[in-house]
């Protein structure tokens, strides 16, 4: 992952066009990953925050026909091409790392810290693909000698996490979410939708995407709702509803009973 700066008169053509300039070729960046397209904080108003997009990186390439000049009135050395540019929850990356890198330092671009990657790809409601390596890294952390049942990740982690939710504190203060136990839980249920029965679509870099919904608010700091009884696989659009659309919800002996805009849907 990497973050590019842009004042505001740059930040139109980068937009239009998926695409950035730079004089400096950026290192250790590969097609797919994500690009944080961040606006020079003195361009800001006081209420906003300056990454409000991402996209996915291409390519980056000598520009020999002169792009960069048509599109920005400048010459530079290099064009960094995008695709799937998309908006997103807008933030500050140093109100959310968890490292001490400054980030305020970069002055055209600079890659992100791998601990600082997975606060950000929470944010944004996007996740790296959970790689075959490290299921058998943490079969092996658990001693468990099937690593492909996800059932056998499940109850590792209900026995790990059978205590309330705590905070832990870092520059902001955030629930911690085991998100190993959520790609289990994906897995059990094969990125289906629970409340709709969408099946997830593939992503660009390998693996299936779905998200998870916790029914019971970890805000509310209760106790156990850090177990996979509490998360329930939805597509995104079912999740949006589950926050913010007209929607109840009532526990029941095993599972949950939800009305969405009058309908129920019984989760067993």
């Amino acid at each position: 992952m990497i973050i590019f700066k842009n004042d505001a008169s740059t930040m139109d053509g980068v937009l239009r066009n998926a695409m950035h300039a730079t004089d400096g070729r950026p290192s250790d960046i590969n097609k797919g990953d994500i690009i944080l397209i961040a606006q020079t904080k003195g361009t800001l108003s006081e209420d906003q925050k300056p990454i409000r997009w991402v996209m996915d990186f291409v390519s980056c390439n000598l520009d020999i026909n002169d792009e960069s000049k048509k599109i920005w009135g400048k010459k530079w050395q290099y064009i960094i091409r995008g695709e799937n540019l998309r908006s997103v929850e807008p933030f500050d990356i140093d109100q959310i790392k968890v490292s001490k890198k400054n980030y305020g330092a970069i002055q055209t671009h600079g890659t992100v810290l791998p601990d600082d990657e997975d606060v950000i790809l929470e944010w944004i409601q996007e996740e790296r693909h959970t790689a075959y390596d490290e299921r058998k890294i943490a079969a092996a952390e658990f001693e468990l000698d099937n690593i492909y049942c996800p059932d056998d990740f499940i109850a590792e982690f209900d026995r790990r996490y059978s205590n309330t939710p705590a905070f832990k504190d870092i520059v902001t203060r955030q629930i911690q979410r085991p998100s190993a136990l959520s790609a289990a839980i994906k897995e059990k249920y094969d990125y289906t939708c629970r409340i709709c029965g969408y099946s997830g679509f593939r992503k660009k870099g390998g693996g299936m995407y779905a998200e998870v919904h916790h029914m019971i608010e970890l805000s509310n700091l209760a106790p156990l709702t850090l177990q996979s009884w509490n998360l329930l696989v939805v597509c995104p659009t079912c999740h949006k509803k589950l926050h913010y659309g007209n929607v109840t919800v009532r526990p029941l002996n095993e599972g949950w009973g939800i009305v969405i805009d009058s309908e129920e849907i019984i989760i067993n």
